[in-house]
């Protein structure tokens, strides 16, 4: 069995938002993704079943809807907006239901920091994840324990 990994792990020099230079944070790039398929790309990089196909489309529905409640576009998210959404999430469905939505998620964001046509330089999930008994952090350790079956 594998040892666990801590978020912290997965986070380059910035460890939390207030580490983010001004100028780098998502905030600041909205007018960017106005009016754009960001997740037909992403989507583009995984071939699915039509049935997981259907559940990221689901779980995509999910994190616009939440996205939007929070006044944000949903490829620019804060650590808060993720904790916020974990904890619902683990309201309505079980650590594993709740972890399926959020490793689509979390998977799109870490594909965007790696593709230069985007400006992202951190994931916001393993922000949130990285604070110790937080929601983000309980699906956190449940990623790591599918990993480690």
């Amino acid at each position: 069995m594998e040892k666990f990994r801590p978020p912290q792990n997965r986070l380059g020099i910035f460890k939390q938002l207030s580490d983010v230079p001004t100028a780098r944070r998502l905030c600041q790039f909205e007018g960017r993704y106005q009016n754009t398929s960001t997740w037909e790309s992403y989507r583009a990089t995984t071939e699915l079943s039509d049935r997981m196909s259907e559940d990221w489309e689901l779980f995509l529905r999910r994190w616009r809807k939440h996205m939007s409640e929070q006044g944000r576009h949903c490829i620019l998210a804060q650590p808060t907006d993720v904790e916020v959404w974990s904890g619902k999430l683990l309201s309505r469905f079980s650590r594993d239901r709740t972890y399926q939505h959020w490793y689509v998620i979390e998977g799109l964001y870490e594909w965007l920091k790696w593709h230069v046509n985007h400006p992202h330089t951190y994931n916001p999930f393993h922000m949130a994840a990285s604070v110790a008994g937080s929601s983000a952090h309980e699906v956190w350790i449940q990623k790591q324990e599918r990993n480690n079956a």
